[in-house]
């Protein structure tokens, strides 16, 4: 087991995730700290989303929220298997997950729009992060450009 790669950040993205959330989600009009939330998703190496389709062709998992369709993705691989466990998904499959480096996977997430997907949830249920699909290569251009603000 010590040879798998590890799935999981460090703990300490994740607690700067989880401490920009409780900002944003307390002022969800402060720009400021929408921002802070986005640069702490997008400094993750990785974005963890839940497989579906074939091992040969995996897809993240979608579903119809209440703005649209939106792609789940995570920063965890124990938030991404408890959000499918709560999403329905059985539990021999909750199992089947997919890393996609940064920042292809913004890219990766963004390409879905072409098959109707509207939204991005980052870390669904605890902080259910909405953002358009069109605002992901923006977003990831501006963090790029504007390292460290």
């Amino acid at each position: 087991m010590a040879d798998e790669p590890r799935l999981d950040p460090d703990a300490a993205l994740v607690d700067a995730i989880d401490a920009a959330a409780s900002v944003s989600m307390a002022s969800p009009e402060d720009p400021a700290a929408q921002e802070r939330l986005w640069r702490a998703v997008f400094a993750l190496e990785k974005w963890i989303f839940i497989a579906r389709g074939t091992d040969e062709q995996p897809t993240p998992f979608a579903a119809t929220t209440e703005q649209g369709p939106a792609i789940f993705a995570f920063s965890t691989a124990q938030r991404a298997q408890a959000a499918a466990v709560g999403f329905g998904i059985l539990p021999e499959e909750s199992g089947r997950l997919l890393a996609v480096p940064m920042p292809d996977a913004a890219g990766w997430v963004a390409s879905h729009a072409e098959g109707g997907v509207q939204f991005m949830v980052f870390d669904a249920p605890q902080i259910g992060a909405l953002t358009p699909l069109a605002n992901l290569a923006a977003m990831a251009v501006w963090i790029e450009q504007h390292p460290g603000d």
